[in-house]
């Protein structure tokens, strides 16, 4: 009976940081602790020795363990802790997730859980920004004051993987549950208009990317129906511009930047991480094999900020604002490469098991990539980490199949 209360206890906690994961990390560390200190009494040495030949457990492990290397070669202390800190869960969830036997129930309900936390985060900052719209101030429906909780393009990530969860696995969990079948479409035209509420740049663009691979799992296409996609999606894309006119403004922007030269004083997104990234690559250059040190890298970027002239990147003291960079610069050729096994291998080994949740987890994973430094902030990891851990399940494997 005591065994069954620990085993209830250990499997509640995912359900609810899945449910919390939309609202931010006000409550996360909270759980992860308990959730953490609930495991030992669940300990089973034979499963756990199991998780020694699980290649993903180690990916993870590997990529943790250099972060602390590296850390302890950096000067800045403080930078060099924080590292650590936020890459606990690098440490912690692969244990959690691949250490332990979960039934297959719970894992479905993790997915659910989050999907719902997803649409109450939604409809709170849909309320919050039709409150401010009646007393005028129609703005709250637009990027980073419509998404109080969480930065928009970490939000529109999330709200991605939420949209990709309901329309793949919903019609199957609930094929014999129409009631709830009818909810997931709500919970679709919630989520792709909070996307473009989110007015993130990389969150519209990796929507127009996400749908088609969605839509191909879905639909058997023949050259008729594959004329039609890409005529509605076309016309998509056109009735996108005509509501959300401001979205699409954004988008526009990084045209014009492309071809004309840059403000070394400017903040603008797209403008400061072009200059930034020839810095960062600079850097690089003279780094190559060990990096600066994560504790270090920041500190580096600054300094190369200050030298070239980019006020506004150094006033901001922005990092980055690319993982792959960001890796490289602290921790050399060695964390680049572990981070694109932990990216780009989500994309190959979803093709070669024909997953396409994986896929699409993928795909988010590489675009997110490539313009923010996700792994240097709390929201960004724990959605890397968490989701890596439970797309690599082998629970989920067969929810999926």
């Amino acid at each position: 009976m005591q065994a069954g209360l620990f085993q209830r206890m250990f499997f509640v906690f995912p359900v609810f940081f899945f449910f919390c994961l939309p609202f931010g990390t006000f409550v996360l560390s909270v759980l992860t602790a308990l959730w953490t200190f609930s495991s030992f009494f669940m300990w089973n040495s034979a499963r756990l020795k199991q998780v020694l030949h699980n290649r993903k457990f180690w990916w993870m492990l590997s990529f943790f363990i250099l972060t602390v290397i590296s850390a302890f070669l950096s000067s800045n202390g403080s930078e060099a802790f924080m590292a650590i800190e936020v890459k606990l869960t690098f440490l912690l969830f692969p244990y959690l997730f691949f250490g332990f036997d979960w039934p297959e129930d719970i894992v479905k309900r993790s997915m659910v859980s989050f999907v719902s936390g997803s649409f109450f985060a939604c409809a709170i900052l849909l309320i919050r920004a039709v409150f401010y719209a009646a007393q005028g101030q129609t703005d709250y429906f637009y990027y980073t004051l419509f998404s109080a909780i969480i930065h928009p393009s970490y939000f529109s990530m999330y709200l991605c993987t939420a949209l990709s969860i309901v329309l793949l696995c919903y019609p199957k969990w609930f094929k014999d549950h129409p009631r709830y079948l009818f909810l997931s479409y709500g919970f679709s035209a919630v989520f792709i208009l909070c996307i473009f509420l989110c007015a993130s740049k990389l969150g519209i663009i990796a929507f127009f990317v996400i749908i088609p691979i969605l839509l191909l799992q879905r639909v058997r296409f023949t050259l008729q129906k594959g004329l039609l996609f890409l005529l509605l999606f076309i016309a998509a894309i056109w009735l996108s511009s005509f509501l959300f006119p401001s979205v699409f403004e954004r988008l526009a922007s990084v045209k014009s930047i492309a071809t004309q030269q840059i403000d070394k004083t400017t903040v603008e997104s797209t403008g400061v991480r072009i200059l930034i990234w020839k810095e960062a690559l600079a850097i690089i250059q003279q780094n190559v094999w060990m990096g600066v040190g994560v504790g270090d890298a920041n500190d580096r970027l600054y300094a190369a900020y200050e030298q070239a002239g980019l006020s506004g990147a150094l006033e901001h003291r922005f990092n980055a604002h690319n993982q792959y960079l960001q890796s490289f610069i602290g921790m050399g050729l060695p964390g680049l490469l572990l981070l694109l096994v932990l990216t780009f291998g989500q994309v190959l080994d979803a093709i070669r098991t024909k997953n396409t949740l994986l896929l699409v987890f993928g795909v988010l994973l590489v675009m997110n990539f490539m313009v923010e430094s996700m792994l240097q902030t709390v929201a960004g990891v724990l959605y890397v980490a968490l989701f890596y851990c439970l797309f690599n399940h082998p629970r989920f494997k067969s929810l999926t199949a």
